[in-house]
C-alpha cells in the first residue's frame, strides 16, 4: 500500500512537471513569435503606406486609391505590364501627394499593383534631381533644397508614411479675440501700447497680451485720414457783385430764438465776400430771403 501512495506521487509530481515545462514553451514562443507575426502582419498590411523609388518604372503608380487627392478616368485603355509578365489596367490618372514639398503629377491608379511605386525618370522630368548613394536616397528640387529622403529597405529605398496617413487637416493662424476685444473696450487704443499695459499689469482685469503683427482696424484707419473735401480756391473767379451767390440753412435748432426763429440763412457775396444772416420761423421762407438779398445787390449796383 505505501508502494502504491509512493508511485502516485511521484507520477503526479512528474505530471506537474510537465505542465510547468509546457507552460514556460508556450510562454517563451509567445514572446518570441508574437513580434515576428507582427512585424509580419504589419509588412502586408503597411505597404500600401510604403512609396518605392524605382528606376526602372516608366512612371508613377499605386494601386490604391486613397492616395488620390484628385482622379481622373482615361478614356483610352491602357495596361501596365509587371514584371512576372502579368498586366493591370490604368483606371484612372492622378496626383498624390507625398509630403508637403513632394508631390507626384500624371500618377496611374493601376488595378491589383499590390505597390506604391516613384519613377525616377519621370522625377526627372518633372525638374527634380535624384541623388544615390551607400544608405541614401535624395531628391531635390530645381534649386537643390531637400525635398525628401528615402531610406534602404531591403534592395530597394522606400518612403515610409505610416506616421503621416490620416485626414486632412487645415492650420490657419488668427489672431488672439482678447487683444481685440480690450482694443475696443479702451477706445481703440493702439495695439503697441495695449500690449505695454498688459505687460505692466496697471489695469485691473487686462490680462497679458502677446504682440501680433499685421493687426488692422479699419476704423481706426478711416478715423485717422485726413483729406480735403474741396480743393482751396486762392482767386475769385467772379467780376463783379451778385454774380454769384452761396447760400446755406441751418436748422432747426434745439432751442428757438427770442423772436421764435427755428432755423437760420446765411447767403455769402462771392465776389465782395459781403454777407447776410436771416432769421426764419420756416424753411421755406428761404425763397423770399433770398430774393430780396438779390435785389439789394442789384440796387447797389445800379
Amino acid at each position: 500500500m505505501d508502494l502504491v501512495t509512493e508511485a502516485l506521487r511521484e507520477l503526479s509530481r512528474v505530471h506537474a512537471l510537465e505542465i510547468v515545462v509546457t507552460t514556460i514553451v508556450v510562454m517563451i514562443s509567445l514572446i518570441v513569435l508574437t513580434p515576428l507575426l507582427s512585424e509580419m502582419a504589419r509588412q502586408d498590411r503597411g505597404m500600401e503606406d510604403v512609396w518605392i523609388m524605382d528606376s526602372g518604372c516608366s512612371r508613377h503608380m499605386t494601386g490604391h486609391r486613397k492616395w488620390f487627392s484628385g482622379l481622373n478616368h482615361v478614356s483610352t485603355k491602357e495596361y501596365i505590364t509587371f514584371g512576372d509578365n502579368g498586366q493591370g489596367k490604368v483606371m484612372g490618372v492622378g496626383s498624390v501627394s507625398l509630403s508637403a514639398k513632394l508631390s507626384l503629377r500624371e500618377v496611374a491608379f493601376v488595378r491589383n499593383l499590390g505597390f506604391n511605386l516613384v519613377s525616377v525618370s519621370q522625377l526627372l522630368d518633372e525638374g527634380f534631381e535624384v541623388r544615390f548613394k551607400k544608405g541614401a536616397c535624395c531628391v531635390l528640387d530645381a534649386e537643390e533644397t531637400l525635398v525628401c529622403s528615402l531610406l534602404p529597405f531591403g534592395q530597394v529605398f522606400r518612403v515610409d508614411l505610416t506616421s503621416v496617413s490620416g485626414p486632412a487637416r487645415c492650420l490657419v493662424a488668427s489672431p488672439s479675440a482678447d487683444i481685440w476685444k480690450w482694443h475696443r473696450r479702451l477706445g481703440h487704443l493702439s495695439f503697441d501700447l495695449l500690449v505695454r499695459l498688459s505687460s505692466m499689469g496697471l489695469i485691473r482685469g487686462l490680462p497679458k497680451l502677446r504682440a501680433e503683427k499685421d493687426l488692422v482696424c479699419h476704423p481706426c484707419r478711416h478715423g485717422k485720414m485726413v483729406a480735403a473735401s474741396h480743393i482751396p480756391v486762392s482767386q475769385v473767379m467772379t467780376s463783379y457783385p451778385g454774380e454769384l451767390l452761396h447760400m446755406d440753412t441751418v436748422g432747426p435748432a434745439r432751442v428757438a430764438s427770442i423772436s421764435g426763429k427755428w432755423y437760420v440763412l446765411v447767403v455769402v457775396d462771392d465776389f465782395s465776400r459781403f454777407s447776410w444772416v436771416f432769421f426764419m420761423e420756416f424753411k421755406d421762407e428761404a425763397f423770399g430771403f433770398v430774393r430780396d438779398a438779390s435785389a439789394e445787390v442789384e440796387k447797389r449796383e445800379s
